[in-house]
């Protein structure tokens, strides 16, 4: 029996996205998963994400069309004023508009049928750090997201925290677009103008890190990069160990005294199995959490990854193999709750990316649409002569408020 399906929850919402940038590319294509119609403006040159890599074999940016599937791309010069005239007229006829800074001149878009306005951008559209040049790298640094991220190494003077998250930041700023619109739509109440939200990259990153900030309350030296080689690693209060096999590796967490002892049955009773001050209780295996992992390690390796997972659940140990990009695509639960789309490109090849990260299913048994085939974005289509029928009339959400005074 085929599962009903439905547009999603978000459907009749108008959404207009302009300017280039991750964050605000990503949180719109999350409003266009869940059925809101996005119209995004790139200017005539086009965005720059179209030149990103990974590119398919005609040149097509894989990132560009992960991020941008599902919208309708249309091709506005704001710089002109008849351009810019075009962009306030779609504005007046959207519920939403996201945007980066620069693209709506810094930030303070004057258009009098302003909707709900998310400006993403940086350092935020106020403050004394709003014209400072920027990047992700220096974001990622400023706010002390990078430093957190290169600690605790075993050696802080080989590896300076000089790297950076690669696409994780923006994507975490993507997903913060994304519920910062929801807000500024239910607050606007479809009046007009509506309100400016001004939502800094910088911002997200240090709020991002909780962990480090409540280590430092608590007196811990947090600039501190070394790490502790007596730790084991532990996830939920209990120990977690990454062991190699012959084939790939697995994770297994043999926590308790009595999943120990089932898992040392697997690894065939090994004689260091019974030393009691290795082995003896938790506490003495936490203790021991790295010789016992180079241990268990010398028997994983003559192990394939399916059958150490096999024996773990067979034992009832926790246990898991750690996916490579392909296993994921070739993962039987994530195939059965179609996890992944098919996207389409002119030149005939097809990708596998993401679709949303969960089923949503409505009170009337209807399931929104995901995991099929779906095009990639084509090239923009010139704005000026669509504008009129992009968007026909007020915005959904403002119509539906001010009818009778009811939503």
């Amino acid at each position: 029996m085929t599962t009903p399906t439905f547009r999603g929850p978000l459907f009749g919402l108008k959404v207009l996205e302009t300017g280039s940038a991750i964050a605000v590319a990503f949180g719109a294509r999350l409003l266009a998963d869940l059925g809101a119609e996005v119209i995004k403006v790139e200017p005539p040159e086009g965005d720059v994400l179209r030149g990103e890599a990974p590119l398919t074999s005609s040149g097509e940016s894989a990132l560009f069309a992960y991020l941008n599937r599902g919208k309708t791309i249309v091709s506005l010069d704001a710089a002109t004023e008849e351009g810019w005239r075009l962009l306030g007229d779609l504005a007046g006829r959207s519920d939403l508009v996201v945007a980066t800074a620069a693209s709506v001149r810094e930030g303070e878009p004057d258009w009098p049928q302003r909707p709900a306005t998310l400006i993403v951008s940086p350092q935020g559209i106020a403050g004394p750090s709003t014209s400072r040049p920027s990047s992700a790298f220096v974001q990622q640094h400023a706010s002390g997201f990078a430093f957190h991220q290169a600690s605790p190494v075993t050696d802080p003077a080989a590896t300076p925290p000089v790297g950076c998250a690669d696409w994780e930041g923006d994507m975490a700023g993507g997903l913060v677009t994304a519920i910062a619109a929801m807000w500024a739509v239910e607050a606007a109440k479809g009046e007009r103008p509506g309100p400016l939200i001004d939502l800094a990259q910088e911002d997200i990153l240090v709020y991002l890190l909780v962990e480090p900030f409540a280590d430092w309350q608590t007196g811990a030296d947090v600039s501190n990069r070394w790490r502790d080689p007596a730790k084991g690693l532990t996830i939920a209060g209990g120990l977690v160990w990454y062991l190699p096999c012959a084939d790939g590796a697995v994770m297994v967490s043999p926590r308790e005294d009595h999943q120990w002892a089932r898992w040392c049955e697997v690894m065939g009773d090994p004689d260091w199995t019974r030393d009691a001050a290795l082995c003896g209780d938790r506490v003495v295996r936490t203790n021991g959490a790295a010789r016992l992992q180079e241990l268990m390690a010398q028997w994983s390796l003559t192990q394939s990854t399916h059958d150490v997972v096999e024996a773990a659940k067979q034992a009832r140990v926790a246990c898991f193999p750690v996916s490579r990009p392909h296993d994921l695509l070739e993962n039987i639960q994530l195939k059965a709750r179609r996890f992944f789309d098919e996207v389409r490109f002119a030149d005939g090849s097809v990708l596998s990316m993401p679709s949303l990260p969960f089923r949503f299913i409505n009170q009337g048994g209807e399931a929104l649409v995901r995991g099929g085939e779906v095009p990639a974005p084509g090239r923009a289509r010139d704005g000026r002569g669509l504008v009129s029928s992009l968007f026909a009339g007020r915005g959904a959400v403002a119509a539906r408020r001010t009818v009778g005074g009811v939503r």
